[in-house]
């Protein structure tokens, strides 16, 4: 496909606002793209599915609800599984928290978003379906990719930081089987004023003070084996007694480098209903379902991915458990 450059900045520009009128936040552009090109975000490790690179990426931010206005659906959520908040319970019910992040599948609506545009754009410029991949929760790095092209900047707390929306956000990509000018990185500090601040006063950064287990250093790179985050996720053989001592009700997520930033103080509605889940569920119910059952039930949601399976699931609600003894 040939496009001269009057053409590739027509397309750029509608692109990028069937990606905007899609609901993202922000839509932004690397071109080209490929593990050969200088904007690779690979590393040098670049993932087999990944090999043959593309001409283009449209990288998207998709906004995620604060919570406050999520609701589970009765048709999903067994009640036994939920915990007195949601049911009336007596409070003696030992519940696990979710993290709003979580709560819905906000990975599911970002592809569901991008497919959606991707077959709008094989309407109008032809090729075929591989020329249009999705990246959202793929091998590729996100937050390289999301510095390179200008989505956001990389705050203190190690989270890309979006103008729009914060880091409270899904972070997706589609590839483009033709070439559009790159946006550039963008030119501002998302915590300059959290700094200054904390100069002025002597004090540490909100987002480090806020972090149940000191995770950052003070050039706000993460030390994945304090972040509660990280083991949530599934990794780590085991969990340090450091950092289980400060699990609290946690579930799943934890955000409180995210709700202390000034980027995430304005409140969202949510944008998705797949994938619901409660705020909290009966940790003992959960630990009583074996892994068919686990897998059965947050299929379709954001604990039902394929990186977070039963076993972390059970360990998670083991950790959360220790919280009320």
């Amino acid at each position: 496909m040939t496009i001269t450059s009057i053409d590739a900045n027509r397309l750029q520009a509608e692109v990028r606002t069937l990606g905007l009128t899609a609901g993202f936040s922000r839509v932004r552009f690397i071109s080209p793209y490929g593990p050969s090109t200088d904007v690779s975000v690979h590393g040098g490790i670049v993932p087999p599915n990944y090999q043959e690179g593309s001409p283009a990426l449209m990288v998207v931010a998709l906004p995620y609800g604060d919570g406050e206005s999520q609701q589970a659906s009765p048709k999903k959520v067994d009640k036994a599984l939920l915990g007195p908040e949601n049911t009336g319970a007596t409070p003696s019910v030992r519940v696990g928290r979710i993290a709003p992040f979580a709560r819905k599948n906000y990975y599911a609506e970002a592809v569901r978003r991008l497919q959606k545009i991707a077959q709008t754009l094989r309407n109008r410029y032809g090729g075929i379906k591989a020329d249009y991949r999705i990246l959202c929760n793929s091998p590729v790095p996100e937050k390289p990719l999301a510095e390179l092209c200008g989505l956001g900047v990389r705050g203190k707390n190690d989270l890309i930081i979006t103008p729009e929306a914060g880091s409270r956000v899904i972070i997706a990509a589609l590839s483009l089987p033709f070439t559009v000018p790159q946006d550039p990185r963008l030119p501002w500090n998302p915590c300059a004023a959290c700094i200054k601040a904390a100069e002025t006063k002597g004090s540490p950064l909100p987002c480090f003070a806020a972090c149940p287990t000191q995770a950052f250093r003070n050039d706000g790179t993460l030390i994945r084996e304090r972040c509660i985050q990280w083991y949530a996720s599934g990794n780590g053989e085991s969990v340090p007694l450091p950092v289980a001592d400060r699990w609290g009700q946690r579930l799943y997520g934890c955000t409180n480098c995210q709700d202390v930033c000034p980027h995430n103080s304005k409140k969202r509605e949510s944008v998705t209903d797949l994938g619901l889940l409660p705020e909290v569920m009966d940790l003992e119910n959960l630990l009583r379902m074996n892994d068919s059952e686990l897998t059965q039930f947050f299929k379709g949601t954001a604990m039902g991915l394929s990186w977070l399976g039963p076993s972390a699931i059970r360990r998670n609600a083991r950790l959360a458990l220790r919280s009320y003894s």
